[in-house]
């Protein structure tokens, strides 16, 4: 819901940006009475786009949970990252970092990835690296332990819902806890 917010916000801005610069082109046309109407339908379309447009960004921005497709055209300074390319697991793996087995509760907030992925910490998301996909950032609300190499992150229900974490080592898993825990107090 607060991604179709943001998009319907952004294509109303959009509508607006169009209009006004139509208008201004019709503008400088020889006045006649169509031409006179179309100005002030104009008008009033734009300015009704502009109304609803920009708070319906800001509230979808402000809700949205964070998603590296959709920020990367909406917001090109928020969250860009590009597409990893393919390589395979073991070469990976021997690089070090901590690694996960994710699982999600819900079907519509999809993560993207599945099975084995590289957390890792940025300053306000936990990110979740799988090779040849996107990199899945998470804004975790609560964190629970579940046993000594389980963790389960709450997101909320406007996130991914609850993502549950299986690490190979409990010394990973207390450092993911200590990391996400420290996003649930900051947030």
């Amino acid at each position: 819901m607060a991604r179709i917010l943001r998009l319907t916000g952004v294509s109303l801005v959009g509508v607006w940006l169009l209009l006004t610069e139509f208008l201004y082109l019709l503008s400088f046309s020889n006045a006649s009475p169509e031409v006179g109407r179309t100005f002030v339908i104009g008008i009033a379309v734009a300015l009704v786009s502009f109304a609803l447009g920009i708070p319906l960004v800001l509230i979808g921005d402000h809700i949205s949970p964070p998603d590296p497709w959709l920020d990367f055209w909406l917001d090109l300074k928020k969250f860009r990252k590009s597409l990893k390319p393919s390589m395979d697991n073991e070469s990976i793996e021997k690089d070090g970092g901590i690694w996960a087995t994710i699982a999600s509760d819900g079907d519509w907030r999809r993560l993207g990835i599945k099975g084995k992925c590289l957390v890792k910490f940025e300053p306000s998301h936990l990110v979740l690296e799988q090779p040849g996909k996107d990199l899945v950032m998470i804004d975790p609300k609560k964190v629970s332990r579940t046993s000594s190499i389980n963790l389960l992150l709450d997101t909320g229900s406007l996130g991914y819902g609850k993502v549950a974490l299986t690490f190979n080592s409990a010394s990973d898993a207390d450092m993911v806890d200590r990391e996400a825990t420290k996003f649930v107090e900051h947030s």
